[in-house]
């Protein structure tokens, strides 16, 4: 279900409910005909599971007394064939200035925007564009941590390898063969799971995102839920930044009282700074208490009150 199905109810007003499902997302919206319109979206841990919340969400609302209609046309739909780029600068708001996308010297079908570089949440946006320009891989490097020489050597790396996060994975990640900075890998994301575009329906199904990593940001068998997770979840991975350090993948399960943690059965990304909370509180709890770290090779090490590490060792091992 990759287009919108729209459903209505007529009581004191009209109301509508959309919802898609592309890959393990759902996506639904909301409101009235005198209300403004609400949206959330949904991830699951795979296709079928999504198909089948998306199945009870349509019975859900068939029991409430909705009406499956067509979906009024959307505009974006006839820019779907633009060029990227057209689509980009057209879509630009009356209260913001047109984007000016400049061709980057020395690599084909590459180019750059300045957003506001002055500015210290400022950023350069790179376009490597595929198909005569009809669809993109897209990164973001702060204008802080923006070093020519450092993007350069990215793009040497992705210019021969912008087909691949078409390729029908969700995902890739991939040894750099020399390292860009400070990193020594780098992730490629479907147009669904890096969301370069999500702001632009008409180009969104056709941007997607790459950029540098640590080894230790993301596993090599994350399944994408995770990935999604890792980069756009709350303790997502800071990767427009191109001057941090390694910010390691943390994976915790658990069940520590008494503390203010509820206890967490499944795997679940956390913060550096929950591992030290949760270090801090592990010796003085109940005897019956554990913590398990996984670190993004899939290794788990199981911790107690008799049987714990120091803050700086769990994320040594998070991160070599």
């Amino acid at each position: 279900m990759t287009r919108w199905r729209r459903f209505e109810r007529q009581e004191a007003t009209l109301e509508y409910w959309k919802i898609r499902q592309e890959g393990i997302r759902c996506f639904l919206r909301w409101g009235s005909d005198r209300t403004p319109g609400k949206a959330s979206t949904t991830i699951l841990d795979d296709e079928e599971q999504a198909r089948r919340h998306a199945v009870r969400k349509i019975n859900d609302r068939l029991r409430k007394g909705f009406t499956e209609v067509e979906p009024p046309c959307d505009p974006a739909e006839a820019e779907t064939g633009a060029p990227v780029l057209d689509v980009l600068t057209r879509a630009a708001s009356t209260y913001a200035p047109v984007p000016e996308f400049l061709p980057v010297d020395g690599f084909d079908q590459v180019f750059r925007c300045a957003r506001t570089p002055d500015h210290p949440m400022g950023f350069f946006e790179y376009y490597v564009l595929r198909e005569q320009g009809h669809s993109a891989v897209r990164f973001a490097v702060r204008a802080g941590s923006h070093q020519d020489a450092v993007v350069a050597g990215f793009l040497d790396f992705l210019c021969s390898r912008r087909d691949l996060a078409f390729e029908g994975r969700s995902h890739h990640k991939v040894a750099l063969p020399s390292p860009v900075g400070s990193f020594d890998h780098a992730l490629f994301c479907s147009p669904a799971l890096g969301r370069a575009c999500a702001a632009y329906p008409a180009a969104a199904a056709r941007v997607a995102t790459a950029f540098p990593i640590f080894n230790c940001e993301i596993g090599d068998e994350d399944p994408e839920v995770l990935v999604d997770a890792r980069i756009h979840g709350h303790a997502s991975l800071p990767y427009s930044d191109w001057g941090r350090a390694p910010y390691p993948a943390v994976d915790l399960r658990f069940d520590i009282p008494p503390s203010f943690y509820r206890p967490s059965p499944k795997f679940k990304i956390y913060r550096p700074s929950d591992v030290q909370k949760l270090l801090d509180v592990l010796p003085t709890a109940s005897p019956q208490s554990w913590l398990e770290v996984r670190s993004f090779r899939g290794e788990t090490t199981r911790l107690q009150p008799d049987m714990t590490m120091s803050f700086a060792d769990v994320m040594s091992l998070l991160i070599n």
